[in-house]
């Protein structure tokens, strides 16, 4: 036989060793005056004996791995030499073994036939953007492959594989971070990003936000719910995202950073820098968790904005605090959430609290004194002259968006690993947005009443908004009665009766013609009440007022441009022309591929038709364009889209350690439950 190069014999040498069951080891070779191959051998890996160490002394002390032996002296190979016509041809050639071979079934597990092949690598990295981990992918690729034999590597070589990105940008891990972001700027003048470095260099705060981000909060940035309990990195970095409530009663992304510490300055750069990506316009209302850090920062970057404390966190914390004896009671709960929740005034909430309180002996209760203290910033009642308080009423908001960002993150992920999941994850949120966009545009709910009102509210009102608006369209219509009129001069006091306990007042103006109920459900929700609607009936009008039909919920609220200070458009830029022609002309052709391998696996005759095309496509194509083999970390770096750089100025934090180390601390129903022990029988104790 002869070969063109010296890696066609390789590859012979080892495609045969692979049907016979061995594996092959490269032997010695000779070169010319001008650095040419002249003679190589490719020998059997058990080829020779295991060298003894006789120098060595066992040691108890010391543990040692075992070791196995493998070479047993087999004398099988091949030796090739450069002819005078530069071809290689075989010499010699040893074929019997003095050991058994591999059968078929345990072939795979012969190593210098293993390797990581390039579709195997694709799917591992396109599996760890999507958050599916290493063990997961590999099943994948069995599945998708029909079975492990036919992978090309083990389990183990692939979860050996990935483990080297992380050691390659172990040291540029910050800096490549950065460089993510820089990458976005550069495609997209909007998008968003500040840092700090310590004196030496190490990443202490990082901020980012997008350009949809950024017109997402102009539209919807009146609410803003914050929090900073999660940590999502290897470094313990706190991630702090901004999240908001779009037209579709969704959750929306505003921007999010990396802080080192919870301190107040970290709190206060945040901020600040939050500030200067949204145009200086501060948020009407936050919602926290209760951090005194936090407090302070808030109340000296955003003066005129309300700062609302979480109420779930503040109510999962009543057990711990009053003893679960108490809290376990009958009707303490119904009694407190009727308190908190049911209370409409000032005046109610304190009288039921004051009963709530001296029915269970809590008077001398330090914590529940602290929370009454602190009553005007956690209770609704106290907070109804807010707009639109009652849509975020504490962070469930941002509990709901962190855990929609843990199913893509952990806390083992290095900076670039969780920028590139968090990518993914934030394109998924986005498209839930679009698909409700495209349900809200495309679509007609169905209508209850003959109303024109309802009609109104169906064309103007998202999908979702629109359902409770319809809520309270019938029931003014099946619950809904005056009761009386008073009028004075301009104004109407229509009081009516809905079925409830108690009967509502609507203060109705007949010169703007707009009014206010006492329920509060228009300035706390933004949707007019059941008895506005009823007194918007009684008036003779066919349609509500335009006051009533708020933008921020209507189907169209973001078709207007938006612009930063700087002249920039907030807006996504599309996709390079060309970068998404390519993507198509890639689609297309693995869709074809798997067409033509469906068309054809079930006739032997077309798959041997099918893989010589592929294989005379392969020899054409590569007589266009030449087929480099890339190094391990030219394929890193195309997995995070930016080269690794030799000189690091930006470096990772480390010894993170922030306040308190955790922030909430777990209760007992949401620490995980111990193991039942096996009954194993002991020896008795020694005498």
């Amino acid at each position: 036989m002869s070969f063109d190069n010296i890696d066609d014999v390789e590859k012979f040498y080892k495609a045969y060793a692979y049907d016979g069951g061995f594996e092959v080891r490269v032997g010695s070779r000779n070169l010319s005056l001008d650095g040419q191959i002249t003679n190589k051998r490719f020998l059997c890996s058990r080829n020779g004996f295991n060298k003894s160490k006789d120098n060595e002394t066992d040691e108890p002390s010391k543990k040692k791995k075992k070791r196995v032996v493998k070479r047993c002296g087999c004398d099988a190979h091949i030796y090739v030499k450069l002819g005078a016509d530069k071809k290689y041809y075989i010499s010699s050639m040893v074929e019997e073994h003095n050991h058994a071979l591999a059968s078929p079934s345990k072939t795979p597990f012969l190593h210098s036939n293993r390797s990581v092949s390039q579709r195997a690598k694709n799917t591992l990295f396109t599996c760890h953007k999507a958050s599916i981990g290493t063990s997961l992918a590999y099943r994948l690729l069995q599945v998708t492959d029909g079975g492990f034999n036919t992978i090309g590597c083990t389990k183990r070589d692939f979860q050996n594989y990935y483990p080297g990105l992380r050691e390659k940008i172990k040291n540029a891990d910050a800096q490549l971070f950065i460089a993510q972001l820089e990458r976005k700027k550069e495609a997209n003048s909007a998008f968003f990003y500040d840092f700090i470095v310590d004196e030496e260099g190490k990443l202490v705060y990082v901020f980012w936000a997008d350009a949809t981000s950024r017109k997402n909060y102009s539209h919807f940035g009146d609410l803003v719910s914050f929090d900073a309990t999660y940590s999502t990195n290897q470094y313990g970095m706190k991630f702090t995202p901004f999240t908001g409530v779009n037209h579709h009663t969704q959750s929306v992304f505003f921007g999010a950073g990396f802080l080192l510490n919870e301190k107040i300055e970290s709190y206060e750069w945040l901020f600040k820098t939050f500030l200067s990506a949204m145009g200086g316009k501060a948020p009407s209302l936050i919602v926290t968790d209760e951090d005194a850090s936090m407090k302070v920062a808030i109340a000296s970057i955003f003066p005129k904005t309300v700062h609302w404390l979480c109420m779930w966190h503040i109510l999962e914390k009543v057990s711990e605090k009053v003893g679960h004896a108490t809290s376990n009671q009958e009707e303490f709960w119904p009694l407190l959430n009727a308190c908190v929740w049911g209370s409409e005034n000032e005046d109610e909430f304190e009288t039921r609290w004051n009963a709530f309180i001296a029915k269970y002996a809590l008077e001398r209760n330090e914590w529940m004194a602290n929370r009454y203290a602190i009553r005007e910033s956690w209770v609704p009642a106290y907070l109804k002259h807010i707009p639109l308080s009652g849509i975020l009423r504490t962070t469930s908001r941002s509990e709901s968006a962190n855990s929609f960002f843990k199913r893509f993150i952990h806390r083992k992920l290095s900076l670039v690993e969780f920028w590139l999941r968090f990518d993914t994850a934030l394109e998924c949120q986005r498209q839930e947005e679009l698909k409700e966009d495209h349900v809200s545009l495309h679509t007609t709910p169905q209508w209850i009443t003959p109303w024109p009102m309802e009609k109104q509210g169906s064309i103007l009102y998202t999908r979702n908004v629109f359902k409770r608006f319809q809520t309270e369209v019938i029931a003014a219509r099946d619950r809904c009665s005056v009761v009386s009129i008073t009028p004075f001069e301009s104004i109407k006091m229509v009081f009516i009766n809905d079925e409830s306990k108690r009967d509502r007042v609507v203060r109705w103006c007949t010169t703007s013609i707009f009014g206010n109920c006492s329920c509060m459900l228009f300035e706390t929700m933004g949707i007019p009440c059941r008895h506005i609607i009823s007194v918007a009936r009684g008036e003779k009008l066919h349609k509500l007022p335009e006051a009533y039909i708020l933008k921020r919920f209507q189907k169209r609220c973001k078709r207007d441009h938006v612009y930063d200070e700087e002249g920039n458009l907030l807006d996504e830029k599309p996709i390079d022309v060309d970068e998404l022609e390519k993507r198509k002309k890639i689609d297309t052709v693995r869709n074809k591929v798997e067409d033509l391998i469906q068309h054809a696996k079930s006739s032997k005759e077309g798959m041997d038709f099918l893989v010589s095309s592929v294989m005379n496509i392969e020899a054409s194509l590569g007589s266009i364009i030449p087929n480099i083999v890339q190094t391990r970390q030219q394929e890193y770096e195309g997995f995070i889209g930016c080269q690794i750089p030799e000189k690091i100025e930006i470096h990772p934090p480390t010894n993170v350690r922030s306040k308190g180390g955790c922030k909430r601390i777990k209760k007992a129903k949401e620490l995980p439950k111990p193991r039942k022990r096996k009954n194993v029988k002991q020896d008795p104790p020694a005498q």
